[in-house]
Order: structure tokens, then C-alpha cells, then sequence
């Protein structure tokens, strides 16, 4: 028979249990809270790709599969081609990019510069003792290579697990505190609205880079000569990333790239200047205007406020470094709808319901769909709301 003392006694075992694994969980989390948050991040990018694969093949682990090779693989493939044509257009102009990335990775800026100048012919220059010396030799370049890789593999089996087992995970949460409780409804608006932070600004990212290729080559067609916009992939690649910033948007890169084009028209052919004119103009309308009326709302959706998803991009880089664009929203998110289901009943010290108390247009509205017999379970209907201006 157990007696209230050994009874006691268990239970302060089992919960010392639990605060050694949540310390080590959390030292865990906070050690590579950058690798976790890239991780959820890709996961919530590739959900929707994942959802039609799953669809169409009713295997999960085939269907996170595909859409993670499907979203990571242009990725590197965009992100690295840019980055290399930024790199040797940074070389071209000022004779520094070699020198620059000698001062990230340790390798002598004269292989750096055949690297960039004619990298087909730099890689078929090593042969089977080449590449052997390199890799005995060659373990400070290697190094942070490795390191990165070791990151990003780790970044996609986190979004490959929680792709192929959210559906269970969701189910056990649902099954512990309820179809109608509090606790659902404020994961669920959690969960939607963080679909689309993430999943709506990666297509958006993608869509305006496309355009902003299209037209920043497009008008160095029609340039006058000595006016042609410098690096205009790179250039279109940044004005894409730039949309992540809701307010500013393309303002961080046409803005000072017609301040430059006007000021070289006005030194060297006055005649010239409706060139930066027409640059502004066009990029105002299509990579400005366009993605804050159009391109986002259909995309992204409005149903988080702008100017908070603003701050929590900016202050987020500041505070945590390269991860915190992704960790800003995911702190946001949570917090204004801690407000909106719950603090307000704590404050009152009433029961918390599930229920939207304050700030309906600070985020997604439930959508519940009751059954009319029975008392029936109330469930999820619906993927993403819009439950306002976002203002």
C-alpha cells in the first residue's frame, strides 16, 4: 500500500525528472536556437507545398521529402548564384572582393580571385592530389563550411520531422486540452497566422525578385549609355528580400539606386536625366506600391499588423543576429494572441473561454464550425482569415 508520504516522495522524483530533461531541452534550445528557428521557419514555408503532397501521394515522409527538395533546392541554387554575382561585381568595381572574403574564410585572396574570374576553369584546374591536399590541409576552409552545412542539415531534419508528424502531434494536442478550449483556439490562431508570416512572405519574396529582374534588365535595355543600372540581379534579389520589411519594402534599394543613376546623369549628361526619373517611377509602382497593395495582401494576407510585423523584423535582427528575422515573428505571433484570447481574463481574474476578447484586427479571427446536433465538437475550419486592415 502506498502511504501519502511515498506517495510524496514519487511525485518529487518524477518532477525532478522532468526539471533535469526541460533544463538540458532548454540549454539545447537556446544553444542552437538559431538552427530551431531556421527549422520552423522552412517548416511553415514548405507546409503548404506539403498539404498538396500529401494530397496526391498519402505518404507523409514522401510528401515532407518532396516539398522540402522542392523549396530547398532553388534556394541554394538563387541564393547562391546571386551571392556569387555580387561577390565578382563587388571584385569588378572596387578590386576588393577577394580581399573581403579573405577577412570571413581563410584562403589566400589570389585563389579567391581565380575562383570568381573564371570559375570553370579554377575547378578544372585540381586534380585527385589537388583536392586530397585541400582536404588534409585545408581544415580552417573547410571548417566553417562544414560547421554551415552541419546547421542547415540539422535546420531541415527539424521541418522534415515536424512536417511528417504535425498532423499527430496536433492531434495528441487536441485530444489533451479539448476541440473548444482556450488552448486550441489560441494554438490554432498561432499556427494560422504564422502560415502566413512565413509560408506568404517567402512567395512574396520570390515573386517581387522575379519581377524586379524582369525590370530592372529591362531598363538597362532602354538605358543611355554610362546609365545602366549596375548588378541588376543582385539589385532584384535584394529588392525581393527587402519586402520583408512591410513598410520599406523596395525604398532600401531603388531609392538610393536612382540617387546614384540621377547623380552620375547630372555630372556627365544633363540630357540623360529622365532615365533615374523613369527608374524611380517604374520601381515606385511595380516594386514598391505593388507589393504593399497587391502583391502581400493576396500572398501574405493582412491579418497581422503591419507595423508590429515591421518591428519585430528590425528589432529582431538587432537583438539576435541573422536568425532573429525569423525568431522576431515568432515571438510576435504568440504574444498578440496571448492578449487577444487570454490576458484579458487574467487581469479580471475570470474564467478564460475561447474567445477573441480584445484586438479582433490584430490578428485571425476563429473560424469554428459547430455541429448543430449532439453538442458536436467544434473544429478548424478554414486555413487563414483576414480579419481586418492590419493597420
Amino acid at each position: 500500500m502506498i502511504t501519502p508520504g511515498s506517495f510524496d516522495r514519487s511525485r518529487l522524483l518524477w518532477w525532478g525528472i522532468t526539471a533535469v530533461l526541460t533544463s538540458v531541452f532548454v540549454l539545447l534550445l537556446y544553444s542552437y536556437v538559431g538552427t530551431f528557428v531556421l527549422g520552423v521557419f522552412i517548416y511553415y514555408a514548405a507546409r503548404p507545398l506539403y498539404r498538396k503532397l500529401q494530397a496526391a501521394t498519402e505518404r507523409p515522409g514522401l510528401a515532407a521529402a518532396g516539398a522540402l527538395f522542392a523549396f530547398e533546392i532553388p534556394i541554394l541554387a538563387v541564393t547562391g548564384y546571386l551571392l556569387f554575382l555580387a561577390l565578382r561585381e563587388f571584385d569588378r568595381y572596387t578590386g576588393t572582393g577577394a580581399e573581403l572574403v579573405a577577412r570571413v574564410l581563410p584562403v589566400p585572396p589570389a585563389e579567391i580571385e581565380r575562383a570568381i574570374a573564371d570559375p570553370g576553369a579554377y575547378l578544372g584546374s585540381f586534380d585527385v592530389s589537388g583536392i586530397v591536399e585541400v582536404l588534409t590541409t585545408g581544415e580552417t576552409v573547410i571548417a566553417p563550411v562544414a560547421t554551415f552545412f552541419v546547421h542547415f542539415s540539422l535546420a531541415i531534419a527539424v521541418a522534415f520531422y515536424l512536417l511528417r508528424d504535425g498532423d499527430r502531434l496536433a492531434g495528441w494536442f487536441r485530444s489533451h486540452v479539448g476541440e473548444e478550449s482556450a488552448f486550441r483556439l489560441y494554438a490554432s490562431l498561432v499556427d494560422r497566422d504564422l502560415q502566413v508570416v512565413y509560408s506568404g512572405n517567402v512567395h512574396t519574396v520570390i515573386v517581387v525578385a522575379v519581377l524586379a529582374v524582369g525590370i530592372y534588365n529591362g531598363l538597362n535595355l532602354v538605358a543611355p549609355p554610362g546609365l545602366k543600372i549596375p548588378i541588376p540581379n543582385v539589385l532584384a534579389l535584394m529588392t525581393g528580400v527587402a519586402t520583408l520589411v512591410p513598410i520599406l519594402v523596395g525604398k532600401v534599394v531603388y531609392v538610393p539606386l536612382t540617387v546614384y543613376l540621377g547623380n552620375i546623369a547630372l555630372e556627365s549628361s544633363p540630357g540623360a536625366i529622365w532615365f533615374p526619373v523613369v527608374v524611380a517611377l517604374v520601381a515606385l509602382l511595380a516594386l514598391d506600391l505593388a507589393p504593399i497593395m497587391l502583391i502581400r495582401p493576396y500572398l501574405a494576407g493582412e491579418s497581422t499588423h503591419r507595423g508590429l510585423m515591421m518591428f519585430s523584423y528590425l528589432f529582431g535582427g538587432l537583438l539576435f543576429g541573422w536568425y532573429g528575422i525569423f525568431l522576431g515573428p515568432l515571438l510576435l505571433v504568440p504574444a498578440i494572441h496571448l492578449v487577444r484570447v487570454g490576458f484579458t481574463e487574467l487581469l479580471k481574474g475570470e474564467r478564460i473561454t475561447p474567445e477573441v476578447e480584445s484586438a479582433p484586427g490584430m490578428g485571425a479571427m476563429p473560424r469554428f464550425d459547430r455541429q448543430s446536433s449532439d453538442g458536436g465538437a467544434a473544429a478548424d475550419g478554414g486555413t487563414t482569415t483576414d480579419s481586418g486592415d492590419g493597420q
